[in-house]
């Protein structure tokens, strides 16, 4: 089943509640695949969590700032009809679903691998971190930041601080991917976070 890809949700309003999704019940989960990525990776964990939510694995638009991502974003979630979705994104994806949950409202946000409280050379990236961690708006709701490995000594600490529903997690798996990796594991805690 392909995945949707913003510029076709936002063209063809005949795609935005066709058959690219799984599930038609519960608390919709987002699962955003990041630009250039393989979105078929995340095709096992959907189809895991089809039987209680309705979850669509989402193409990031390339060549756009993570801003416009999120607001893209934005745009398909309105179209579905819900306020409030679960928000996953690995890497890169995972800081578009952050600045969404800052935006607007999200029911919880998982963040796989992308860590918050390191600087980038990259000034997209950057504004995105500020607006993140320290914008006018903060993040009010829960998030779980997901790793293979320990995220580092006071990292879940400084999170809170900032994100005050944060968790992180250590799935001690290896490679980049964790959900990926131990995906029982994984559709549990979207799962939980979904109740």
């Amino acid at each position: 089943m392909p995945a949707l890809r913003f510029e076709d949700l936002l063209q063809d309003p005949d795609r935005r509640h066709g058959a690219d999704r799984w599930g038609t019940d519960g608390r919709p989960v987002l699962l955003l695949n990041p630009a250039g990525g393989d979105r078929s990776a995340w095709w096992p964990v959907a189809a895991r969590l089809a039987d209680e939510h309705t979850v669509a694995v989402l193409d990031l638009p390339e060549g756009r700032s993570i801003g416009d991502q999120a607001e893209a974003l934005g745009a398909y979630v309105a179209a579905m009809g819900t306020r409030a979705p679960v928000v996953a994104g690995h890497g890169h994806a995972a800081l578009v679903a952050s600045l969404f949950a800052a935006r607007y409202l999200a029911h919880a946000v998982v963040n796989i691998e992308q860590r918050l409280d390191e600087p980038h050379h990259d000034p997209d990236t950057e504004r995105a971190l500020q607006e993140i961690t320290g914008g006018p708006r903060r993040i009010r709701c829960r998030y779980l930041a997901i790793f293979a490995g320990g995220p580092g000594p006071g990292y879940e600490a400084w999170l809170r601080e900032r994100i005050p529903d944060a968790a992180c997690a250590t799935y001690g798996t290896g490679g980049d991917c964790p959900h990926l990796s131990d995906p029982k594991r994984f559709t549990d805690d979207l799962r939980e976070l979904a109740a």
